[in-house]
């Protein structure tokens, strides 16, 4: 959770407030359980008040850009509101702008960080993508209805040859995908990191500084405060998302730098191609959302 009292703090009164030990277990569980992902993933990218935030916001985004690369880089000569100005001072752009109190309505959906030892670079051809994309996915769903309904006229008491049939859809469903994205330029891909906000400025002040030393990718950026939930997203971008070798890089140095752990949790890799598609998880076509998990990168798998 993302306040500084503690679960003990919570429930100290759970004798008259929430009931016996077993009610006091069972919130607990979802406490320790809780994912922040599927928010912003799934559900920041629709609410109001983004929506509204990235219609103020200086430059225009692109459609479904929650978390993907937007089509801008620092103004010469100026301090922009949302992100780091060419010669400002890390310790500056850091007080002047802590995501955990920054609001939204002030700034913008999004705190930026360019790596200042790389050249600027374009988002690609994301309006290509996305109508040639859609067509791809359009297609899938009506062979994929078309199978489903012969499924269901056969009477069938299983599912095992219908989902024979759409695994090898689906994996050239996602390999036409990634094809396209090369081929309009829409390669960025991003780690994506979820800290509470009562530590989202030390993570933040971590990615930043890493930034500034060139050791992490080309861009980052950070959630401001719209007033929903208790954590905040992180975006660490990579230029490629089929370059492995340079995605294992920037998660191997977000281990380093303590931001990531070596253990069971996992953060995920995104490509933008995805986001821009609106492909999360559950989505109807059966596609993994994410392509890489820190632990499957790490572990060399």
């Amino acid at each position: 959770m993302a306040s500084t009292t503690s679960v003990d703090e919570i429930f100290s009164d759970e004798s008259s407030f929430y009931g016996d030990d077993d009610e006091k277990t069972k919130l607990e569980a979802k406490v320790s359980s809780y994912d922040p992902e599927p928010f912003w993933v799934e559900t920041h990218q629709k609410l109001l008040s983004t929506i509204q935030q990235q219609l103020r916001a200086p430059r225009a985004k692109a459609a479904s850009s929650d978390v993907s690369m937007d089509d801008a880089s620092p103004e010469p000569g100026s301090i922009p509101r949302n992100q780091r100005g060419k010669t400002e001072p890390i310790a500056r752009f850091l007080s002047r702008l802590p995501p955990s109190t920054t609001e939204a309505a002030d700034v913008a959906p999004w705190i930026w960080m360019y790596n200042p030892h790389v050249p600027s670079r374009r988002s690609g051809d994301v309006p290509t993508l996305l109508r040639k994309g859609r067509e791809l996915l359009q297609d899938y769903e009506n062979e994929s209805a078309m199978l489903r309904e012969a499924h269901d006229r056969s009477g069938a008491k299983t599912t095992a040859a219908l989902t024979r049939k759409l695994n090898p859809m689906r994996r050239e469903l996602e390999k036409n995908i990634f094809e396209l994205a090369r081929e309009t330029g829409v390669t960025d891909g991003k780690w994506m990191l979820f800290p509470t906000v009562d530590r989202v400025d030390e993570f933040w002040g971590v990615v930043v500084r890493a930034m500034e030393k060139g050791e992490l990718g080309d861009a980052a950026k950070v959630a401001t405060d719209d007033g929903s939930g208790e954590s905040r997203l992180i975006c660490v971008y990579t230029a490629d998302f089929g370059d492995v070798e340079d995605v294992k890089r920037v998660v191997s140095k977000l281990v380093d730098i303590g931001l990531v752990g070596k253990g069971p949790r996992s953060i995920y890799y995104k490509s933008d191609a995805f986001t821009h598609l609106e492909i999360n998880s559950k989505n109807e076509y059966g596609l993994k959302a994410s392509m890489y998990s820190s632990r499957e990168v790490l572990e060399g798998k």
